[in-house]
């Protein structure tokens, strides 16, 4: 698994607060009709675009890695849990047949009346 410091998480800024108008807030209710927002959209060039881009795919890839390695090590501990699951229900069965056993042995011993 990843450890925690592997793990980059970038923020982003939400976009600002805004108090639509009356006649903003109309129009927001009509699909189709434009309403600004004046939010500011950065500008990027195509190099820093591409290179996001990658940085995307790299974090992406190493997610995918990860969560490979998640899979595993589950699947693993699942094959441990079924077999020990196993192990507890024949143990169930033994300790179940030394208490029929026992309690045949006590009830024979019982002075009858």
């Amino acid at each position: 698994m990843a450890d925690p410091e592997e793990v980059q998480v970038s923020s982003q800024p939400s976009p600002p607060s805004c108090s639509l108008s009356s006649s903003d807030a109309s129009s927001a209710s009509f699909p189709g009709v434009p309403v600004s927002l004046d939010w500011p959209v950065p500008s990027r060039s195509r190099e820093q675009t591409v290179d996001l881009l990658e940085e995307v795919e790299l974090q992406i890839g190493d997610a995918a890695f990860s969560l490979t390695k998640l899979l595993e090590a589950t699947s693993a501990v699942s094959a441990q849990v079924e077999e020990l699951a196993f192990k507890c229900t024949e143990n169930a069965r033994f300790l179940k047949t030394w208490r029929d056993l026992l309690k045949e042995g006590y009830d024979s011993l019982k002075p009858d009346n």
